[in-house]
């Protein structure tokens, strides 16, 4: 009996994993197709519904929300919908902060801080001195966590991309972070190619190379993307025919 009990235990619990898993991967693959589409509004409503459905104890879940906000939050951003990124911007440090006080050891939460005083400063570019040391200093906190993860590795490179050179901002050094949170995506099995976060910061990396004129490196990141999501709207409309017209396909 006690040998049943036990057999019935390890079910419940890898079926709890695994179901687990399936809504993780089926969240994936329908940012992955919203994204590729930029068709948001399944998105803002999908990671609502996530945020209301979660367990407050599961770190994973809670994660996922908080990813999901800084996707949108971006989206809205590079789309002049400014008005309701303020709005999923406060409600994203919510949850943003129940993150880091659920786990504050954990790298990634604080580098995606550092995220989210960037999109502070993008809606009032003013608070930039006000806010610019709180970014810097919480990308230290994840660094000193973790200096190989991918979060971090992402956020430093907007961190030396976007600021200015006499501040220490570097491109070239923007590119090796963004170089190398892409190649940890590709060993592993977390952010894979049909994931939204892989694919856009493959874009990064595409800009990344052309901005600095390392323009074979670029034209075989965007042929990467092409073979990856043939049907992603937003790069085959404006990224690619921009970087054709002036550097050629081959």
């Amino acid at each position: 009996m006690e040998r049943t009990k036990n057999i019935v235990l390890l079910i419940l619990i890898f079926s709890g994993l695994l179901s687990q898993t399936t809504r993780g991967q089926v969240h994936d693959e329908f940012f992955f197709e919203c994204y590729t589409t930029t068709n948001m509004e399944p998105w803002k409503n999908t990671m609502e519904q996530m945020a209301d459905e979660r367990n407050p104890d599961n770190y994973n879940q809670l994660f996922e929300v908080v990813l999901a906000w800084y996707g949108y939050i971006g989206y809205c951003l590079g789309n002049d919908k400014e008005d309701e990124a303020k709005q999923y911007l406060e409600t994203g440090w919510e949850y943003l902060d129940e993150l880091i006080e659920m786990d504050p050891s954990k790298a990634a939460p604080h580098a995606l801080k550092s995220g989210f005083y960037g999109f502070e400063m993008a809606l009032a570019r003013y608070k930039a001195l006000i806010l610019g040391p709180g970014s810097v200093s919480t990308l230290k906190t994840a660094a000193s966590i973790d200096s190989t993860n991918i979060h971090y590795l992402v956020e430093k490179g907007n961190q030396m991309y976007y600021m200015p050179s006499m501040l220490g901002g570097d491109k070239e050094v923007a590119l090796h972070h963004y170089k190398h949170a892409v190649e940890l995506m590709e060993s592993d099995t977390r952010y894979h190619q049909r994931h939204w976060f892989y694919l856009n910061t493959l874009v990064t990396l595409g800009y990344s190379y052309q901005s600095t004129e390392h323009i074979e490196e670029a034209r075989k990141t965007y042929q990467k993307i092409q073979r990856i999501a043939p049907n992603f709207k937003w790069f085959n409309e404006e990224v690619w025919p921009k970087f054709v017209k002036k550097h050629g396909a081959f």
